[in-house]
């Protein structure tokens, strides 16, 4: 994968020769020496000239800027016979195998040393690009307290997540401290979208303005740069703002890829010269930053649906329906008031017909009480008659003996 960027770096150089012009060219040459003159003689069809060279375009960094020609030294490196220097002979040299073999346990050591080699120049071309000493410090720290925002977001939507898909409240004493109700943090989650999504667009909008104002302050004038500022500058809230309406995983993917693009401008517009030399550098990191935050964010959302216990909270984010979900608490006091106000009303109906019918049963009471003392008084006036009759006929049997 190392030695894979060689031919890129052999070939950087050949665009800054043709654009200095053959003088600078031919300067450049004798100062290459050992494996870097071996490599940068042109190779006649080689298949990666072309896309390294087309790739040198879009390079980070700007480009490395000529000398001027030293025309006696020049004079005085023509006139020394040329010598023999094994020790710059490079281990890739078509021609160092046949005057100077070498066993294969020294090849393949000189070899690893190579690629360790490589790899150092790696890691300190990573650790100059994260550095970021030649950013100013002011610009350097309000970027990282711009992206300080999106930071905070992501990692709030990574901890609600993870509390949706704890079952609360839990076992341990301590994480009932650190975590709220699965309602709250859907709450907290529902308000955290229009946020994050909408600071991103403000981002997105105002890295594209960078280059209005840079071409502002510019004197000459260049339709090449201005087109491509005026450009950048309008097509960056043309892709920012749209994204609100989407769902909110497609919409952090659309601001993510909006960063992404940013950056190749603004890397393209630093090796051009239409931006500091350190801008490339310092977008860089910041979209790194920004970059790693929205992953964050769109992995903890994808955790939310993993527990089947969380799809009521999620659904109190998404759907009217769920609204009453949010409510529970009032809704649970009214029912427990509407059970209350049953039950006194089934008491009441109790209450009253026990009433009726204890109404009832004296009313029967009374009813039976008159029909025996209604029958009694018939029964006394019946006698009565009796003895009545009885008297008036032993009268008329007294009176007709007589």
């Amino acid at each position: 994968m190392l030695r894979g960027v060689n031919p890129l770096l052999r070939s950087s150089a050949r665009p800054v020769a043709k654009l200095v012009g053959p003088g600078t060219q031919r300067a450049l040459t004798p100062r290459l020496v050992g494996a870097n003159a071996l490599s940068a003689r042109p190779r006649v069809g080689h298949p990666s000239l072309i896309p390294a060279t087309w790739k040198t375009g879009f390079s980070t960094k700007p480009p490395v800027q000529p000398t001027k020609v030293n025309k006696e030294f020049e004079r005085e490196l023509a006139k020394k016979k040329m010598e023999a220097d094994p020790d710059r002979v490079s281990t890739k040299s078509s021609v160092r195998q046949f005057i100077e073999p070498s066993s294969e346990a020294t090849q393949a050591a000189k070899d690893e040393e190579d690629v360790m080699r490589a790899v150092k120049s790696d890691l300190n071309t990573v650790a100059e690009t994260f550095s970021l000493a030649s950013v100013p410090r002011e610009v350097l720290t309000l970027g990282l307290a711009g992206s300080l925002p999106y930071l905070a977001t992501s990692l709030s939507t990574m901890y609600l997540s993870w509390n949706l898909n704890t079952a609360w409240p839990t076992s341990s004493n301590f994480l009932n401290s650190i975590m709220v109700s699965n309602e709250t943090a859907s709450h907290w989650l529902h308000l955290l979208e229009p946020i994050q999504l909408g600071y991103g667009a403000v981002i997105i909008s105002f890295l594209g303005a960078v280059h209005w104002g840079l071409e502002f302050a510019e004197r000459a004038p260049s339709r090449p740069r201005t087109t491509f500022r005026y450009g950048v500058g309008v097509v960056a809230p043309a892709l920012a703002w749209p994204t609100l309406l989407l769902p909110v995983e497609w919409a952090l993917i659309g601001q993510f890829v909006s960063f992404t693009l940013l950056y190749f401008a603004d890397a393209r517009a630093a090796t051009r010269g239409w931006a500091p030399a350190w801008y490339g550098t310092y977008r860089f990191v910041l979209t790194f930053v920004v970059g790693s935050a929205i992953f964050v964010s769109l992995v903890g959302r994808a955790k939310i649906g993993e527990d089947k216990a969380s799809s009521a909270s999620r659904m109190t984010r998404t759907t009217k329906n769920s609204e009453p979900y949010a409510n529970w608490q009032k809704l649970e006091h009214e029912e427990m008031e509407k059970e209350k106000i049953r039950k006194e009303k089934e008491e009441e109906e109790k209450r009253r017909k026990e009433e009726e019918e204890k109404k009832k049963e004296e009313g029967e009471k009374k009813k039976g009480a008159k029909k025996e003392k209604e029958g009694a008084k018939k029964e006394t006036e019946g006698v009565n008659k009796k003895e009545t009759e009885g008297a008036k006929k032993e009268t008329d049997d007294a009176k007709a003996k007589e």
